[in-house]
């Protein structure tokens, strides 16, 4: 267990979370990304106003994961629903840092008047559908073979997160 500090990002942490998240682009099975993300959008995003959020677990001057909730869909409709995420760095794995992060994207939820929150996850990627199950979330659904990677169809499962 590392004792990590989670805070709110700013964007002078763009850099450190656009590393983090292009290690999973290249080594695959997380995302369907492609694309390396940038640091300048990434601190764009960054700045989105609430119910936006994206938080980092820091370990001295050490960015160790992110986690982000974000709106899932501009439709009024869905103005109380968030997609959520959790990266780390490939190192930090089993740590506990994704706990603390989930808590605090839970926690923020909650702060911010959300009521649903979506994950969709790569249906190869069985430690972070358990991961998402031990934090509440239930399977919904799977989209069969929604994504093409490596050459291959992949799906995708939907689990949520509904808060009272």
């Amino acid at each position: 267990m590392i004792e990590a500090k989670i805070r709110k990002a700013v964007v002078l942490d763009a850099t450190a979370i656009s590393d983090i998240y292009n290690d999973h682009i290249k080594l695959g099975g997380s995302t369907f990304d492609t694309q390396l993300w940038k640091a300048f959008e990434v601190g764009k995003l960054i700045e989105k106003p609430v119910p936006a959020a994206w938080f980092v677990a820091e370990v001295g001057q050490q960015i160790l994961g992110w986690s982000a909730a974000r709106p899932h869909s501009v439709r009024h409709g869905y103005r109380y629903t968030c997609e959520t995420a959790i990266y780390l760095h490939p190192d930090s794995t089993g740590c506990g840092i994704g706990n603390l992060l989930q808590t605090q994207i839970e926690q923020h939820c909650r702060q911010s008047g959300l009521h649903h929150a979506v994950a969709k996850i790569i249906s190869d990627n069985h430690r972070s559908i358990s991961f998402h199950e031990r934090h509440g979330y239930e399977i919904v659904g799977v989209q069969k073979e929604i994504g093409r990677m490596q050459d291959k169809w992949c799906d995708v499962t939907i689990m949520q997160r509904i808060f009272e």
